[in-house]
Parts: structure tokens; sequence; C-alpha cells
């Protein structure tokens, strides 16, 4: 009896190939402008050691609601904070973006998810390098603000800077913008929400979100523009149904 051989469905040979694809690009768009992408991530450590020693006050201003407001702000931020993770936001938006594009036959609104999840995914990246090497304890650890290093880093409570919650929804937003900005500018709005809500729930320092947010940017931009960088270059249009894409 002969047995067939499996050969996946186009749709996800033809996602794999565009994310090889939009990677190759942001390699080009980072090689190339190593100067601009190394000031841009610098200027953002700075910024963050700037704020740092006002990282207290600044908190403290952060939660100006009182009584009955207090705990409608907290129950707000909870909700936020809880569904911005990458694994609850990042992922789950993606996939509803490649599924509309898989239901209308748009190839277009495919690359679209995968610019998304890969804006998302390397601020994530990027971000944890320092997140879990610098262990900065959260406000709610209640612990003196300094950084503990690489052996408190996987503790519980001690991956405050950067904020991983505001590198991923800048990424999705950042990437969204260049590739369909309506949606883009939603998610952008959605983003500051999870900012705040993560302050507001003394999870994060204005020093974490502020560099965790142009991580966030920065690597957004980069997948939406070197996705079309390497669609210019490489692949004439395919169908319409997402902006430029």
């Amino acid at each position: 009896m002969k047995v067939k051989s499996f050969r996946a469905p186009r749709s996800l040979v033809a996602t794999v190939a565009q994310g090889r694809t939009i990677l190759r690009g942001c390699w080009f768009l980072f090689s190339t402008r190593k100067l601009l992408a190394f000031g841009i991530l610098a200027g953002a450590f700075v910024l963050g050691a700037l704020i740092f020693p006002h990282d207290q006050t600044l908190l403290a201003e952060v939660h100006f609601w009182r009584d009955g407001q207090e705990e409608m702000a907290r129950r707000i931020a909870w909700f936020l904070g809880t569904w911005g993770d990458y694994p609850t936001y990042n992922v789950p938006l993606a996939l509803a973006l490649w599924l509309y594009g898989l239901v209308t036959k748009s190839s277009a609104w495919r690359r679209v998810a995968v610019i998304c999840f890969l804006g998302a995914t390397l601020a994530g990246l990027f971000d944890d390098c320092f997140r879990l090497t610098l262990g900065r304890p959260r406000p709610d650890a209640h612990m003196p603000d300094r950084f503990y290093g690489i052996t408190y880093a996987f503790s519980g409570g001690f991956q405050s800077f950067p904020s991983g919650h505001a590198a991923a929804v800048f990424g999705a937003a950042a990437a969204l913008i260049v590739t369909d900005l309506p949606l883009g500018l939603l998610a952008a709005v959605f983003a500051l929400g999870v900012v705040w809500a993560r302050m507001e729930l003394d999870r994060h320092y204005p020093s974490d979100v502020a560099v965790g947010s142009i991580i966030g940017i920065y690597f957004g931009l980069l997948s939406g523009f070197g996705a079309k960088l390497r669609r210019t270059r490489l692949s004439p249009p395919l169908d319409s149904g997402a902006s430029s894409y």
C-alpha cells in the first residue's frame, strides 16, 4: 500500500516564505543602518537612565484616582494588563488577521499578520535580553530599587526593566501603522492603555515602559519597512486588500 507523503497547505507554506522574506528585509535595513539602530536603542536606555531617579515620584502621580475611582481604575488596569500580554493579545491578533486573510483569500492580509507577529516577537525577544539579565524588582515587590543581576532575574518580581508588555504591544502597533494605518492607530491606543495599566498595577516603573515602548516601536517599524523593502525589490503585488499589501 502506497503511503502518501504529507504536504502542508499552500497558505502555510506561503506564510513561512513571507516570514523569511520579511526577516531578510529587516536584516538588510538593520545591517545598512546600524548607526541609526544603535542610536535609537542607546537613546532609549539613556532616556530610561534619566527617568530612573524620578521613577518613584512619577509612579505616585499615576495613582491619582481615590476611593471608588481607584478600585475601578485597577479593575480596568487588570483587564488591560491581562489581555495585553504577548500570548493573550499579540498571538491571537496575528492569528485573527491571518485567518481573515485565509477566509477572504487575501495574501495581503496574511502578510500583514506575519508582519504584526514579527514586530511583536522581535521586540519581545530583544527586550527579554535585558529583562532576564538585569534583575530589577517590580514596584510591588517592595525591594530596594536597583539592578540585582542575572542571579535574581529569573525569580518572581525581578523582571521589571524593560517592560515586556510595552515592547510587544508597541511592536505590533508600529508594524500595523506601516501596513494598515487605521488598524495601527487602534492598536496604538490599546498599547497606551496597556502601559498605563502596568504602572497602575505597580508592575512597572515609568522608565520600564518608556524603554520597552521605544524598543517595540523600533522593531515594529523595522518589520513594517523591512517587508515593504523586500516586496518592492523582490515581489510584484499579488492582490489587494490591506493598504498597499
